[in-house]
């Protein structure tokens, strides 16, 4: 689950982390953002009896889609930042290979090794500035964990909105769940 929440962030972060060298303005606009992915996940074991728990209690079962809205900051400073960010997650080392940028949009490949070696991670990102107010993408990671016989498969669309100038309190560094 816990690889699941990086790999969800990663990717709401893609339309402006997959620049090796970001330009010096965002293609986008600076302000808050509302961004939406619907997430599904196949090849995840999980037990029958625990499937009922998640069930009883209205959560989710992983592996069905699952959308997240979440709000975000983008200010020129964090614009700048977010390819480091990309590279280094919390617990993981990332690669991005394959690079293409243009004004309408970015893709890329990305590969990502868990610091203790008990996971990796490859995948493909897309994105498509649709407007200075608008991005959709979507990704495709597959990650092989030592304690899953199988790989876990994620694939994800998303789109981000621009909502306005003013963040709303909002930190650039802390995107906050809406739903």
């Amino acid at each position: 689950m816990k690889i699941r929440i990086c790999l969800v962030m990663a990717m709401l972060v893609a339309p402006v982390a997959m620049v090796a060298q970001a330009p010096a303005t965002p293609p986008v606009k600076v302000g808050l953002w509302q961004s939406t992915s619907t997430v599904t996940m196949s090849g995840i074991q999980i037990p029958p009896e625990v499937v009922a728990r998640l069930q009883a209690m209205g959560r989710p079962v992983p592996g069905g889609p699952h959308t997240t809205v979440l709000q975000s900051c983008l200010t020129a400073e964090k614009w700048q930042k977010m390819f480091g960010d990309m590279q280094q997650q919390r617990d993981q080392k990332c690669n991005l290979s394959n690079q293409q940028t243009s004004s309408a949009g970015m893709s890329a490949d990305i590969a990502c090794k868990s610091s203790d070696g008990r996971s990796s991670s490859t995948g493909h990102l897309e994105v498509t500035f649709v407007s200075t107010e608008k991005a959709t993408g979507k990704a495709h990671m597959e990650t092989t964990m030592a304690s899953q016989p199988k790989p876990i498969v994620m694939d994800m669309n998303f789109e981000s909105v621009f909502q306005g100038a003013d963040c709303k309190g909002i930190s650039p560094d802390s995107p906050q769940v809406v739903k």
